[in-house]
């Protein structure tokens, strides 16, 4: 199955964040990238239901 696959915008975070994300990201074996579209689409799930 392929799927589309688009970017956006850069988001602008700060150095500490960046680094939560990076090591966060490194404990799961994943890729930031990844990391950052799980807590979007778990955001917007959530979001999305009220």
């Amino acid at each position: 199955m392929t799927r589309d696959r688009t970017t956006l915008p850069p988001v602008r975070v700060d150095a500490e964040l960046k680094e939560r994300l990076r090591r966060y990201a490194e404990s799961q074996e994943r890729d930031v990238s990844w990391v950052i579209r799980k807590a979007i689409e778990e955001y917007l799930n959530r979001h999305e239901k009220g």
